[in-house]
């Protein structure tokens, strides 16, 4: 566990020269931040890390050698990778499959307010033993062939990152460019696309039953045909959520009703 008045080591990842300079030159405001080596290219970047054992890693996305997740499945066989922070210029659901592997990432170009976010995150964070475990359990599973399901969410807000337990979900609904995962007693707001949820939640149980939903099967305590034609499920938890037409047979399906 990191003490709270010690240094923080970073390593820089970037092919263009003024991006790298941006980031130390912003790191300039935080005086516990020491830059300790940068790289140009993805193929550096293991052994860069080897040699300095930096804590954290501004990573950029799109680079020569290797891309930035291909750098996050190289990562994942160090015994205790850094943290890491995309930098790209992508929009945010370009980034969704970066979910995975990284603690933060910068839009460029960033604001002073958003970079000292990000700061604050990883300083939260480098006293947080549980996310250290789970960010080296979410490297293994980017180079695991079977891509073994989420067991943990990682929801990231200001001021605060909540790890949250997947078999406490009970359904999830699309809010804006959100997902409002439903547990028993809150709603919590997660910056991530239903669909991207869909492909990284176990398979057996959880199913989508619109657009804008998916439930927790063994949830299910009621089919309902209402009457306009419409349908919906009746949860175990008291909720009661749509099923569109074009979802309802693999439901039914599921739940062995013919």
């Amino acid at each position: 566990m990191s003490h709270p008045d010690a240094s923080i080591s970073v390593l820089i990842v970037d092919d263009e020269h003024l991006a790298r300079q941006n980031i130390v030159y912003s790191l300039q405001d935080f005086s516990r931040w020491k830059v300790v080596g940068e790289c140009t290219r993805g193929d550096q970047v293991v052994k860069a890390i080897e040699q300095l054992k930096p804590q954290v890693i501004f990573l950029d996305i799109q680079m020569p050698g290797m891309n930035g997740l291909s750098v996050c499945k190289k990562l994942q066989r160090l015994k205790q990778p850094p943290f890491i922070i995309f930098v790209t210029a992508f929009n945010e659901h370009a980034v969704e499959a970066f979910e995975l592997c990284a603690i933060d990432y910068l839009l460029k170009p960033f604001d002073d307010n958003r970079f000292e976010k990000t700061i604050s995150r990883v300083e939260q964070l480098l006293t947080n033993k549980q996310y250290q475990q789970q960010q080296v359990e979410q490297l293994e599973q980017l180079s695991n062939t079977e891509n073994k399901p989420l067991k943990t969410l990682i929801v990231r807000s200001v001021g605060k990152i909540q790890l949250i337990d997947v078999a406490k979900v009970n359904w999830l609904s699309t809010a804006g460019n959100y997902v409002e995962l439903h547990l028993e007693s809150q709603v919590i707001l997660h910056r991530v696309s239903l669909s991207f949820l869909e492909k990284h939640l176990p398979k057996d149980d959880f199913i989508r039953i619109h657009r804008t939903a998916m439930i927790r099967l063994s949830q299910v305590y009621e089919f309902l045909t209402l009457s306009d034609g419409q349908y919906a499920v009746t949860l175990k938890c008291g909720e009661k959520v749509n099923v569109s037409q074009s979802y309802k047979e693999n439901l039914l399906k599921k739940l062995g009703i013919e």
